[in-house]
Parts: C-alpha cells; sequence; structure tokens
C-alpha cells in the first residue's frame, strides 16, 4: 500500500507574496466543490490545506486546447492499491480509450496533470482508478453517476490541491468473514489431479493490459496454477441475414492473447482456453435486435451457415490453442440458445457438430471440454468430448439466514440429480467451468438475480436495497467445495470474473474478498 506523507513548498516566501499569491488564487477560485446534494468542503485552506510539492523542471504533459493552464494534483488514500494508475476525467473531454487524462505520480501518494481550458466557465472533473469509468470513480456522497466537483475557470492559471477521500467499491479496511475451517482427511481417487482455476473476466479491455502481471501473480501466489481465458474471434452483426465480423470486438487482439499466456507461463500456470462467438455490444440496440432474433424460427440453410461459421471460429481458436500448447480448450456449446430449433433441425445440428468437433481433434492435441451442458435427447456431440464442462449456477439456498451445512446438503442434491445422471451417461469427468455466486444478501439463492443489472452491478449506483454479504458468499463456495471434493466424478472448478484490480463489489468475482481464501485453502487441499 502507498504511504502517506506531508509534501511542503521547497521556497520561503516572503509574506508579501504570500498575500498577492492567495489574493490570486482565490480569484481564480483554487477551492474546488463537489456537486451533490450534500453540502461539503473537499480540498483544504487556510490551516487546513495541505502543501504539495511542485518542481518546475518535471512539469507533465499538458491536455486540452483551452487557453487557460490548470494544474492537478491530488492525494490519493495510502490504502490504494499499489498497482492502480490514477486519471483525471474531465466532462467535455475524451482523451485515449478510457477517456481519463493519465496522472503522473510525482511522489508517492501524490498524482499531477495539466489541462489547458476555456476561459470564463464551471469546470467539471473527477478522479479516478484505472480509466474504468463510473465503477472505479472516486466516492461522492449520495453515491451518483453525475456528482463531480467543480472549479470557477477564469483568465489566470490555476492550482487545484485536491485529496481522495475514498474510492467506489473500496474501503479501507477489506471486507471480513469467517472462514470454514474443515480440511477433509482424504480424497478419492480421480482419472487425474483435481484442478482448482481462477477464470478472468469473460472480456477484454486494452485497459487491462497493464494490471495482467500483477493479475496472475495474485492468482499463483495464492497457490491457484490454473488460469481461464475467454476469448471471442468472432462476433455476430446480424441474423437476417446471419453477419459475423472477424474483428476483435470486446475481446483479445492476438498480440494481447500472445502476452496473457506469456506472462501465465511465466508464473508457471497451466491454461483453459474458452471460445465463443459473441454478440456485437458497441450499441445497445443492435445487442437486443441480435438477441432477440435468434430466439425465431429459422431455415435449415441459417442454421447450415451457423454451424459453419461456428467451426471456422473455433478451428483458428484451436490452432492457436495447439500453438501455444494450451492444456484445456472449451469450443463454446451455444446451440441450446441459437434459434426456435425444431427437431430435424436439431439432427442436422448434431451431425455438423460432431464433424467439426473430429476437426478440431485432428488440430488441438490437448483436452477438450465445453462451457456449457444443456441436454438434448437430439444432441450426443458431447460424446466427443474429454471431459463434460457446465456452469454452476444454482441456487442452493431458500432463505438469507442460510448455514453451510444447508447449502452443502442442496448441492448435495444438485449434483445426485444432474452430475449424477450426466457421467452415466457419458462416463466422462466433469469440469465446473464456472462456479459463480455474487456478494449481496441473498445471491445464493434466496434473492439470486442478473449479475449485470442495476441492483448489484457496480457500474450502477449503490443500492441499500441490495446489501453487502461476503459471508454469503464465502459460505456458499465453501459449501459447494464440501460437496463436491469427495465426488470423484469431478476434475475440477474454475471461479467466474477474477477481475484485474481490487474491487469490494457485489459481483461474483473473488478477488480481494473473504471468498477468495476459500478458493485459496480448497487449492491447497487438492495440491
Amino acid at each position: 500500500m502507498k504511504k502517506n506523507k506531508l509534501y511542503v513548498f521547497l521556497a520561503i516566501l516572503t509574506s508579501i507574496f504570500l498575500l498577492s499569491t492567495a489574493a490570486i488564487f482565490n480569484q481564480c477560485g483554487v477551492q474546488t466543490e463537489i456537486e451533490t446534494d450534500k453540502e461539503e468542503e473537499i480540498g483544504k485552506t487556510g490551516e487546513e490545506e495541505e502543501a504539495f510539492d511542485q518542481d518546475p523542471l518535471d512539469e507533465p504533459e499538458i491536455y486540452g486546447d483551452g487557453e487557460i493552464l490548470i494544474t492537478f494534483e491530488v492525494k490519493v488514500p495510502d490504502w490504494t492499491p499499489v498497482e492502480d494508475n490514477i486519471y483525471l476525467y474531465i466532462d467535455g473531454f475524451y482523451y485515449g480509450s478510457g477517456g481519463g487524462i493519465p496522472m503522473e505520480e510525482k511522489d508517492p501518494g501524490i498524482f499531477a496533470a495539466s489541462f489547458k481550458a476555456l476561459e470564463n466557465q464551471v469546470l467539471k472533473y473527477r478522479y479516478n482508478r484505472n480509466n474504468y469509468g463510473f465503477s472505479t470513480d472516486e466516492e461522492f456522497s449520495p453515491d451518483s453517476e453525475e456528482a463531480r466537483r467543480e472549479i470557477d475557470v477564469g483568465i489566470q492559471p490555476i492550482f487545484v490541491g485536491d485529496e481522495v477521500k475514498n474510492w467506489r467499491w473500496l474501503t479501507s479496511m477489506p471486507p471480513e468473514a469467517l472462514i470454514s475451517e474443515f480440511r477433509p482427511d482424504s480424497l478419492p481417487e480421480r482419472s487425474g489431479s483435481f484442478i482448482v482455476g481462477a477464470a478472468t473476466l469473460d472480456f477484454y479491455n486494452p485497459l487491462f493490459n497493464d494490471f495482467v502481471s500483477s493479475t496472475l501473480k495474485r492468482i499463483s501466489d495464492s497457490k491457484i496454477d490454473y488460469i481461464g481465458i475467454s476469448y471471442a474471434p468472432s462476433s455476430f452483426t446480424g441474423t437476417e441475414p446471419l453477419t459475423i465480423s472477424d474483428e476483435h470486438i470486446n475481446t483479445y487482439t492476438e498480440e494481447e492473447l500472445e502476452f496473457m499466456i506469456t506472462e501465465a507461463r511465466k508464473k508457471g500456470m497451466k491454461i483453459m482456453l474458452s471460445a465463443g462467438i459473441e454478440t456485437d455490444p458497441r450499441t445497445a440496440e443492435a445487442f437486443e435486435r441480435i438477441e432477440e432474433a435468434f430466439k425465431n424460427e429459422h431455415e435449415d440453410e441459417w442454421y447450415i451457415q451457423l454451424v459453419g461459421e461456428w467451426e471456422k471460429s473455433m478451428l483458428k481458436t484451436a490452432e492457436l490453442a495447439e500453438r501455444y500448447e494450451i492444456e484445456i480448450f472449451a469450443p463454446s456449446n451455444q446451440w441450446p440458445f441459437w434459434g426456435d430449433q425444431a427437431d430435424g433441425q436439431k439432427i442436422i445440428l448434431n451431425d455438423l457438430i460432431n464433424d467439426a468437433y473430429l476437426k478440431i481433434r485432428d488440430i488441438y492435441s490437448g483436452i477438450i471440454t465445453s462451457d456449457y451442458y444443456a441436454p438434448d435427447e437430439y444432441f450426443d456431440y458431447y460424446k466427443q468430448l474429454d471431459w463434460i464442462g457446465d456452469k454452476w449456477w444454482w441456487e442452493i439456498a431458500d432463505k438469507k439466514e442460510t448455514t453451510i451445512e444447508e447449502m452443502k446438503a442442496e448441492s448435495e442434491n444438485i449434483i445426485g440429480d444432474r452430475y449424477q445422471q450426466i457421467y452415466r451417461k457419458y462416463n466422462k469427468p466433469i469440469l465446473l467451468h464456472q462456479l459463480a455466486y455474487s456478494s449481496y444478501d441473498g445471491a445464493a439463492g434466496a434473492e439470486q438475480i442478473n449479475t449485470e443489472g442495476p441492483e448489484v452491478s457496480e457500474y450502477y449506483p449503490y443500492n441499500p436495497d441490495y446489501p453487502f454479504d461476503f459471508q454469503e458468499q464465502a459460505d456458499a463456495y465453501e459449501a459447494v467445495f464440501q460437496s463436491i471434493y469427495d465426488e470423484p466424478i469431478f476434475i475440477g472448478v474454475f471461479s467466474f470474473s477474477y477481475t484485474y484490480w481490487d474491487s469490494y463489489d457485489k459481483s461474483a468475482g473473488i478477488r480481494s474478498k473473504p471468498a477468495e481464501d476459500v478458493w485459496m485453502k480448497w487449492s491447497t487441499i487438492f495440491d
């Protein structure tokens, strides 16, 4: 963590100069305000003001194309993660891929940036971690996407000294929870070593590049030696007619994917690569239109084209997986959700998918699994897999106050009703491609909702109707681990949505939450 220090101006100013400077600063609006419903003084004045060291020989790059130079310096909390980058967002000005102006760390915990603004205006701005928009903004009270600091810009240069007290979804004290002390006396024999892995976010943003190495190191230090990577080399851009783009949208470029793999190998990690075709997410209207059209009935030719595009995308990714000696490859299994298929069309699909898996097998020599299992009497292509992969998002609680033992009992029912049947049908090990429980009250089942919705998502303002519950998240993961450890039908499990920086949000991600300790404990048990 960064250490908090006080910084002073090096020059000793005369009393006359101090008075004249103070007058200028007062005229130019050196004090900043936060625009919220709650009156609150931000920044320091008089005896409370902290001075910041300004080195004229080391001035930061200047952004903006106005006439008035504004120098921003901000002190961030000393508990801000050391790997974080600090940015300045200015309303009406968008810089680079994320919109924020990068701030230079002049001294530990002190960041600076210079901006040329238009004269005679009220400039609104805010500070941010890692250039990731509202979810990583500084925290205002009340929490609001519209909250800003503001400063009056006149015709004179301005120096602004600010201090961030808190960040959204991050606090000075990490969340706490009691971790079960249960450790089994023995483990059953399996067809291979049990995998405890962590899957990163199922999308990729170039902003994550700076955090790949530190994130993989954190996972490796947690004794988790498998990393899950989601890669979508193609995207649907239309359905009638069916159109697909090979443009890398919301995913890795091949260079970024190679970097991710290389960094994982440096840390001795093994890799599961999951591949899919996503819907173009760049406009909400187009996304919803395409997703809705997939639910319609289609002609046979439409499905034949769809399988052809899927096969081409999966074969391309299989070549990458073979080239980089990826241990596990999981082609997408979205067929149950693509279109309102007639029985005859399912037969056509099944034959084509079986053929495609044989072609994948010719290219890729590692373990092939699926990202999801959907039982259907017409689909038997799962027989082509080495392991049957599935997502575990099942409800294991019917009330908010539920014990580990109660959640374990419900998990065991799910194993009997679903996974034992899968194993008996295919006689293949089962990989939990995703195990996911969020960290809000009721997430284990009593009030389980869409984690991307405004109720709990980090991209929306805080919602007090769904309070944090890190204990429930940790207990839910513990319950599932206790229910699967002695079931030899399972070969491994991956967490879902491991983030690239610390965030005490309500998502299913485990990073920096007590749930991460649960995963670390079980990774050592299976080691």
